[in-house]
């Protein structure tokens, strides 16, 4: 599934809302709604931490190294 960095954000806002005392937040992923408790705070982040690996990985530059050669003169 593919997670973009509205989604991480998503759901940083709805652990924070969970932390300071709503009982109830609904968060949208990938068009998806679902609602999450106070009780399912553990499970919300840790979704955070799978996405955020996610968005990482995809925003990371491709690592390469180029190497020259000769014969030697």
């Amino acid at each position: 599934m593919a997670y973009t960095s509205t989604d991480l954000t998503n759901i940083e806002t709805a652990i924070l809302a969970l932390a300071t005392g709503t009982r109830l937040v609904r968060v949208v992923i990938n068009g998806k709604s679902k609602e999450y408790a106070q009780a399912d705070l553990k499970q919300l982040e840790a979704l955070r931490n799978t996405i955020k690996s996610e968005v990482n990985a995809a925003a990371e530059k491709p690592r390469f190294v180029l190497t020259r050669t000769s014969k030697g003169l």
